[in-house]
């Protein structure tokens, strides 16, 4: 498979490298991400048996605690958009078995990285943070970049990281070891989708689930119009990682239950079917079985929202699901829009 999974143009040279960063435990809250054999938090009995799907139970997710606190680099107080990848797989020295990604929301942004040799944590924050910042040369120059999604391109041996900055365009950069970047250029715009749209952001890539077709790779990302504040979910593909197709109708749309608004899309496989999961204005992640082709989705169902027990409370954003040795995590965005934290919930043996 060319790219893991959940998880154009000439490349110009590197940005300054930085040396290692030390490696410095942070705190995960009172709630904590220790060892497996610390005790469940109690659920709802609601979600006892989770969410069922085509004959497929989801996984029960049970809050373990945030991640980010306690941060060296943190200007707005705030970050969103998490992205694991096993570094430890493609990496030759990698800073720990597992990278994680995340930015800032506001301006400046920047891409971050925390790193552990387990998912359970201890997280390390990476002491030279960001490794990407707003103003990249002759490049860019944007108030903020965010939203980082990092996947391994075997076709290239090198990790992707997939970005926006501003808004209105997703760009890409290259790395070796997953520290130090050399920018690629743009992979989605706004301009892509016509002369109406004004945002093409919070990109997600996997391997393309069709692999009869000519596509190697598949994107999900946030896309709005400049008439309406509604934003969907749309997708795009690409054989190189580079250069990307639109889709062109949009492949999650708002309904009832989604609050106005769906973004964060990612592709998770459970069970032999492909799903998109995502969050919504309501502050739930929701997951809908998607066809092998990327253009069409399933009816909403409830992935994982807070217990509202303890420290377990509010919005649930950004998920993305990483199954290791028959151990399912989900990391996301916990906390009120623009006052996010990054979270880790385990699933139930």
């Amino acid at each position: 498979m060319p790219i893991e999974p959940m998880s154009p143009g000439e490349i110009p040279a590197s940005p300054t490298l930085h040396p290692v960063g030390r490696r410095r435990a942070l705190a995960v809250g009172a709630a904590g991400l220790g060892a497996l054999a610390t005790p469940f938090a109690p659920a709802p009995d609601a979600h006892a048996e989770g969410e069922e799907r085509g004959g497929h139970h989801f996984p029960r997710f049970v809050y373990r605690g945030v991640i980010t606190e306690d941060l060296d680099y943190d200007p707005t107080g705030e970050v969103i958009f998490p992205s694991v990848v096993h570094a430890g797989r493609y990496v030759r020295h990698p800073l720990g078995e597992w990278h994680l990604y995340y930015a800032p929301h506001d301006d400046p942004g920047g891409i971050c990285l925390m790193y552990a040799d387990s998912l359970d944590g201890p997280w390390t924050e990476y002491e030279n943070n960001p490794m990407i910042e707003n103003e990249w040369g002759d490049h860019y120059s944007a108030p903020h970049v965010s939203s980082p999604h990092v996947v391994w391109n075997s076709r290239e041996r090198r990790l992707f990281c997939y970005f926006h900055g501003p808004n209105t365009v997703t760009r890409f950069a290259t790395s070796h070891d997953g520290v130090h970047w050399e920018y690629g250029g743009e992979a989605v715009t706004a301009e892509m989708l016509g002369a109406d749209y004004k945002e093409t952001s919070y990109a997600r890539v996997f391997a393309h689930p069709d692999r009869r077709g000519p596509y190697a790779y598949g994107m999900f990302f946030m896309a709005s119009r400049k008439v309406e504040d509604v934003r969907r979910i749309r997708s795009a593909r690409s054989i190189d990682g580079r250069r990307w197709e639109v889709l062109p109708e949009p492949l999650v749309v708002p309904g009832e239950l989604d609050g106005g608004n769906v973004s964060g899309g990612n592709l998770w496989q459970w069970r032999g079917q492909n799903y998109v999961i995502y969050h919504s204005s309501t502050g739930i992640a929701f997951a809908r079985t998607v066809d092998r082709t990327l253009q069409r989705a399933g009816e909403p169902r409830v992935l994982h929202e807070a217990s509202g027990i303890g420290e377990d409370v509010g919005r649930v954003a950004a998920p993305v699901i990483i199954t290791h040795r028959g151990r399912s995590y989900l990391f996301y965005e916990k906390g009120a829009r623009l006052e996010g934290r990054i979270a880790c919930a385990v699933a139930r043996r």
